[in-house]
């Protein structure tokens, strides 16, 4: 049973979403919950669709990246799904996505076999996690409500865990976590829709990478709005990280996004 502040509602595709109460946050698009998984999620790492796949869903929810997983990459050897509200796992075969992909994740919830659930804070999970991974998604609330799952130490510690060519993805875009992503080593790329950037990819292989941050995207890096979010022993709460950071910029000598738009115009 889902938790009483957890609404269902259904997007524009058709799929069933969710929205969270408290957080006043939906689960994916209102677009389209499977729309977005495919686009943000699939697409960018069917790059590397040619052997068997060990997948590591970071904030599975109710499961749509780990569905449309299955539902598109041919040969899926291991999927590890994190995610810390059990409720969510124990019904995420209920929103009928697909019969066929319905019964696998029912029956890896019970056995877990080709899908194994950790039912944790990722920063605890993350760890005790020893293997590598071909694809990774990353797919958590966003900084703003949940900068926890964000800070460039937990950026750092998931990327240890990439295979050297695989892929990381995530919808989210915003300065600080492509900071992170770029201290972590990791190449940048964009996913693009109508020419809007809507994800990210990153890889240690240069050659994964498609649409490439330019020098001027790279450059608004260097400014305060790309400040990162800092967690050093993966344990501080949402409101002492946004606080710490918010320090962090007041006392900073970096120059803002602003003044840096304002002397490299015309580049956008």
């Amino acid at each position: 049973m889902l938790d009483e502040n957890i609404k269902i509602i259904k997007t524009k595709d058709g799929s069933i979403g969710l929205y969270d109460e408290n957080l006043d946050e939906i689960f994916h698009s209102i677009y389209g919950a499977k729309t977005e998984a495919f686009e943000k999620f699939i697409q960018p790492a069917k790059i590397i669709d040619n052997k068997p796949l060990k997948i590591l869903d970071i904030c599975y929810g109710i499961g749509y990246n780990t569905k449309c997983a299955l539902e598109n990459f041919k040969n899926i050897s291991l999927i590890d799904c994190v995610e810390i509200n059990k409720n969510l796992v124990l019904d995420s075969y209920k929103f009928n996505y697909r019969d066929d992909i319905d019964k696998i994740i029912k029956s890896n919830i019970e056995k877990n076999d080709l899908i194994h659930f950790y039912i944790d804070d990722i920063r605890k999970v993350v760890k005790n996690l020893n293997k590598k991974y071909d694809i990774i998604f990353h797919d958590g609330f966003a900084p703003h409500k949940q900068s926890e799952l964000w800070s460039e130490e937990l950026i750092l510690s998931i990327s240890k865990l990439l295979d050297k060519n695989g892929i990381y993805c995530t919808y989210n875009h915003s300065k600080p976590v492509l900071k992170a992503l770029l201290n972590s080593g990791l190449f940048l790329g964009k996913i693009l829709k109508d020419n809007k950037t809507i994800a990210i990819c990153a890889s240690f292989n240069k050659e994964n990478i498609l649409n490439p941050l330019n020098d001027y995207e790279l450059g608004q890096l260097n400014t305060k709005s790309a400040i990162t979010y800092k967690d050093p022993f993966l344990n501080f709460t949402h409101q002492k990280i946004i606080e710490n950071r918010e320090k962090e910029i007041k006392n900073s000598n970096l120059i803002t996004l602003s003044h840096y738009k304002k002397f490299n115009p015309n580049q956008d």
